[in-house]
């Protein structure tokens, strides 16, 4: 039993030197200083990822690196943080992202599937022709899952993502069975400590997927199968018997149909749930943070409401007989756009957009980082900046952004939230449309208020912020 032990002790240990000492000999970043082997700096970056990170910047400068679960991570300020999220022949987010989440297990059957594009071609260049099905959807979703009615009186929320998740995938995918619990479930593998990272990045999440122990996919993707194939017969078969009268479906999943040039006789359902699975992953999480982190901040500050009412009255007698918007009235929301860039500005994440270095890396400053490397992102160093934020950057200013030609879907090297460059996010116009017409809806329909009564932040995992989670009182308007 022993011997076991001690054998199996010099063998992590001998991995551990091993792999220390195969690092290419390159002009790296500053190493902060640790005590403990393997643990590091674990216990304040877990602990205490604020006051940690900015020790560490204050005493090694922009660039420097810390050890946490047995690996060395790179963190880059503000002043070389484009580098990393524009040299996409350097960097790559998506790779960094699968060490966390492995989609390429997970979404097995998927194949090579690039969701940006298909975002970017099949979503973002239809958002005017999505607006009226967005709205309806959200406004049937509102009614079902808040359901406040004047004579109800006012209804405490917990949770606002979960709710969230569910209102948000409405329009993102309603006629879809099973994906609101796919992504909580899929959105778990995060939060599990990469305990074996000294060995192999990524490898416990790995482990878990890959034995069967946990899979989020699986449980889903016979139900969305299923649906999928009554949807794929009935359509090919309409197409060939209907010709030109056909009357054609307009859906992500139509259009990947006709992408593919997808054949009645040989159709890879497992493939198709899997690509749909990574569309609606890509969509709904962010979106529905995004929502909960601005109903939260608006039921911190009812002092605002009433302003953002206001404007919601005027544009909304821009609707038709049905309560619906033009697309184009998005644009006259500015007061409710510049309040949810505010809210996605101090999102509350201390590090985030991980990246992996593809190739060795020389930073303008001289610094190296070897292939395979991570680095994240001090993002809390670039939205607490007053010079590039303006005045009292760590306040919540819902207005700030008025009149700045700074809308929230718009990236800069002040609000990086979406990434920066060509590999910007291309879903962050259906994001933010999705937002302002969910917020819009709430807005003229309810008051809002925390329970406690006071602002509620951010909770914090790590250096992760997730939406508080926290009671929101929610109330029905009363007709004037």
């Amino acid at each position: 039993m022993y011997q076991t032990i001690i054998l199996g002790s010099i063998l992590l240990v001998s991995f551990y030197i091993l792999k220390r000492f195969r690092k290419p000999k390159l002009n790296m970043p500053p190493l902060v200083r640790y005590k403990i082997p393997i643990i590091g700096h674990t216990y304040s970056y877990m602990f205490n990822s604020e006051e940690f990170i900015k020790q560490c910047k204050n005493e090694y400068g922009e660039i420097f690196s810390i050890y946490i679960w047995g690996e060395v991570r790179t963190i880059v300020g503000k002043e070389y943080s484009q580098e990393v999220l524009t040299r996409d022949d350097a960097f790559s987010f998506g790779k960094a992202f699968v060490e966390t989440i492995p989609l390429d297990l997970l979404l097995k059957h998927a194949g090579v599937t690039n969701v940006p594009k298909l975002l970017k071609d099949y979503i973002f260049c239809k958002l005017n022709f999505y607006s009226e099905r967005m709205q309806k959807c959200l406004h049937s979703a509102i009614q079902k899952y808040i359901n406040t009615n004047v004579n109800d009186g006012p209804k405490v929320f917990n949770n606002m993502y979960l709710l969230m998740t569910k209102i948000i995938s409405t329009p993102v995918s309603n006629i879809f069975i099973g994906e609101v619990r796919f992504i909580s479930d899929l959105l778990t593998l995060q939060k599990i400590p990469p305990l074996l990272n000294f060995y192999y990045p990524g490898y416990l999440n790995r482990i878990l997927v890959s034995s069967g122990l946990y899979n989020p996919a699986i449980k889903h993707r016979n139900i969305l199968i299923k649906y999928i194939k009554n949807q794929v017969c009935n359509r090919l078969q309409g197409k060939a018997k209907y010709g030109d009268s056909w009357k054609r479906p307009d859906d992500l999943l139509q259009d990947i149909i006709e992408q593919e040039n997808i054949d009645l006789n040989n159709v890879n359902y497992s493939s198709l749930a899997d690509k749909i699975f990574a569309f609606l992953f890509a969509s709904i999480h962010t979106t529905s943070t995004g929502c909960a982190n601005a109903l939260m901040d608006l039921a911190s500050r009812p002092q605002y409401m009433q302003e953002l009412y206001e404007e919601q009255l005027e544009v909304h007698k821009e609707a038709d007989e049905n309560g619906v918007l033009p697309f184009e009235a998005l644009d006259n929301m500015k007061k409710l756009d510049s309040f949810i860039r505010e809210t996605l500005r101090l999102t509350g994440h201390i590090l985030a957009l991980d990246h992996s270095v593809l190739k060795d890396y020389t930073f303008s400053n001289g610094l190296q980082l070897p292939k395979n490397h991570t680095v994240k992102i001090y993002v809390d160093d670039i939205y607490q900046d007053e010079s590039l934020q303006g005045p009292n950057p760590k306040s919540f200013e819902p207005f700030r952004h008025i009149d700045k030609n700074a809308p929230a879907s718009k990236i800069s090297k002040n609000f990086v939230l979406f990434g920066a460059g060509k590999h910007a996010c291309p879903g962050r116009y259906f994001a933010i449309s999705e937002i302002k017409f969910f917020m819009h809806n709430i807005i003229l329909k309810y008051n809002i208020r925390t329970e406690s009564g006071k602002i509620e932040g951010r909770k914090l995992y790590g250096p992760t912020a997730y939406p508080s989670p926290s009671g929101i009182i929610i109330e029905k308007r009363k007709a004037k």
